[in-house]
């Protein structure tokens, strides 16, 4: 056995993990893979989102009140936004964001609807096994705080048309657990998708910044020369962050987002790469274990060996050919889910099939409404109105501005004898000043003009344009929780709110199938990872006799529907359960015990202590 040389760790730079120069000789024989292919096919994608990442831009700008920010062309050639264009004209460019308040609305009525995942099994023999993974996904919610993930999940959505999560199995912060990522609209690409269930997707991926540091621990995989030959490949990088580009939280760095060059100078650019390809492969039926598997094209020199093998050992035994249990095979094309991370020069980092047993990609994503191959948000629609009513209001504080206010016409031969001009300026503007004077016999008398300068319909136009506001968004003043004009009935209230809460029903139900695909995919990861232990902590004692019994492998492997449902956090829920429950106990049908352990009553962990 030849002796492994004893390296010197010593020799890395401890500031800025720098190889030293004797290390080059050894890294050219770790050299990593290249896959340009793969690179131009992701770079692809990511440029033909530009228009969409664009619009996404603009939107997010009317959302948040940056909405004088077009560029417009002058006839001089200049390009420059309407707010510098209307300083330079003498105006001061307002704005009433309605969009904002349009947004908050909308998300509003969502977190007042608490609701969460429910597995449902298929066979209602293993319902036991629902409620276990039941009580998994939501253990999952709440350690990655999913309620508020979605809440501004939804807010991306209703700006940009677009949302997307990422599931993951992982250590982080020293615990290793499922996590739930939301995936920013400016870093993920994909390739073009005609089907609103999104299962034309054959390409999916995702910008990566992170410090050199972590670049290595991660991809490194426990090898110096390979840690080496990572800082060689980011040689660029910069492990200080004194040379920041741009200030904390701030848009820019993800406005100005470039493919192959990361925002910050300490920071290294790795593109992940999902790519749903085919292979030539083998399906095997083992007939002696009586097992099917797939196997690689290479692997069939081995299996004719191993068919070879058993019948030579048959025919020793006296027994005929046709009696020994082979390994048949069949050719056939497999799809599979490859992935790459890549650098941007095209080193292959990380390379294999999905590690999933859901057989995808970690990404869930949501297109709206994907009429076309077209991506159209709520934003989107009122961005018109919205711009007319800032146009308006500035015209009229123009006007206004404008329009003769309390202008003294006073005639010069009409100037009193010891006074100035000055002198009648100030006495005319006094509380309850005089100024007296002899009038000549044809000169006009002094008077004061006063001009209404915004009576020419822009007021009746503004607010055409609010109630047209209201009507294209769907959302009316009774959903806003506005008062009822004075006589309004209770009945026809409530109906103006159920009339405005059907204009965004579309739009609650497009996001409820992205949280089911999202949570599906969720609790087929949680099956793959977690083991009885994990489950055993997560469920109690409660069901501890149930899983045993069950077993691990008829948890991994079950299957399920998932619903959305209510929470029993609402308080409507808490409320009806409550009130069912102390009926049952007052009629004898439950102890104290079971009303305690079963309630939603604030002091029912205390009792029950008492009660133990």
């Amino acid at each position: 056995m030849k002796k492994q040389k004893k390296i010197d760790f010593r020799r890395f730079n401890k500031t800025n993990l720098l190889p030293q120069q004797d290390e080059k000789k050894r890294v050219k024989e770790q050299n990593f893979k290249e896959d340009k292919e793969s690179l131009l096919m992701a770079y692809r994608a990511w440029d033909e989102l530009q228009e969409f990442r664009e619009n996404r831009i603009r939107n997010r700008n009317y959302t948040f009140g940056r909405q004088w920010s077009d560029l417009i062309t002058l006839s001089d050639g200049r390009t420059i936004t309407e707010e510098q264009y209307l300083k330079e004209q003498g105006k001061v460019p307002l704005k009433n964001n309605l969009i904002r308040q349009l947004v908050k609305n909308i998300v509003g009525q969502f977190r007042s609807m608490i609701t969460q995942p429910v597995c449902v099994a298929r066979d209602r023999n293993e319902q036991t096994l629902g409620e276990i993974l039941s009580n998994a996904v939501e253990y999952a919610h709440q350690h990655n705080r999913v309620w508020e993930l979605d809440g501004r999940t939804l807010e991306e959505f209703v700006i940009s048309g677009s949302c997307a999560h990422k599931i993951l199995y992982e250590t982080r912060n020293g615990k290793t657990d499922v996590w739930v990522d939301e995936v920013a609209p400016s870093r993920i690409f994909f390739n073009q998708m005609s089907d609103i269930r999104h299962n034309d997707c054959n390409l999916i991926g995702e910008l990566h910044d992170m410090p050199i540091a972590d670049l290595i621990s991660r991809y490194a995989k426990g090898n110096r020369e390979r840690a080496v030959a990572l800082r060689q490949i980011y040689s660029d990088v910069r492990d200080a962050e004194f040379e920041r580009r741009y200030p904390t939280l701030s848009k820019e760095p993800i406005d100005n987002l470039d493919f192959y060059t990361p925002s910050e100078n300490n920071m290294c650019r790795v593109i992940e790469v999902w790519h749903n390809e085919s292979r030539e492969r083998l399906k095997c039926h083992d007939t002696l274990s009586g097992t099917i598997y797939k196997a690689e094209i290479t692997a069939l020199d081995d299996i004719e060996a191993e068919n070879a093998r058993r019948i030579r050992e048959a025919a020793e035994q006296g027994v005929g050919k046709e009696e020994v249990p082979l390994i048949n095979t069949q050719w056939f094309i497999d799809k599979v889910w490859y992935y790459r991370h890549l650098s941007p020069l095209g080193h292959i980092l990380d390379e294999g099939e999905t590690p999933y047993w859901h057989g995808s990609h970690p990404y869930v994503i949501k297109l709206y409404p994907l009429v076309d191959g077209e991506v159209h948000s709520l934003v989107e629609d009122v961005i018109d109105q919205q711009r007319y009513i800032n146009r308006m209001i500035t015209m009229l504080d123009f006007i206004m501005g404008s329009s003769a206010k309390g202008v003294l016409l006073f005639p010069e031969d009409q100037i009193p004898d010891g006074m100035t001009i000055r002198d009648v300026m100030e006495e005319w503007t006094r509380y309850n000043g005089i100024i007296m004077y002899r009038p000549r016999p044809g000169s006009p008398v002094p008077q004061q003009i006063s001009v209404n300068g915004t009576n020419v319909g822009a007021y009746d136009m503004l607010n055409l344009q609010m109630r047209m506001f209201d009507n294209i968004s769907g959302v009316h003043g009774a959903m806003q929780g506005k008062a009822a004009p004075s006589g309004t009935p209770y009945a026809l209230y409530a109906q103006q709110i159920q009339n405005s809460s059907l204009n965004l029903v579309d739009l609650f139900e497009s996001f409820k199938c992205f949280r089911v695909d999202r949570d599906t995919k969720l609790v087929k990861t949680i099956q793959q990872y977690y083991d009885m232990e994990r489950y055993q902590k997560i469920v109690g004692e409660d069901s501890l006799e149930v899983l045993e019994k069950i077993g691990e492998e008829e948890v991994k492997n079950a299957e399920f529907d998932i619903n959305i449902t209510e929470s029993v956090s609402s308080p409507v829920y808490r409320i009806a359960s409550n009130e069912f429950l102390l009926d049952l106990f007052k009629m004898g049908q439950i102890d104290l015990k079971m009303l305690l352990e079963n309630g939603s009553f604030p002091f029912a962990d205390k009792l029950l202590q008492r009660l133990k």
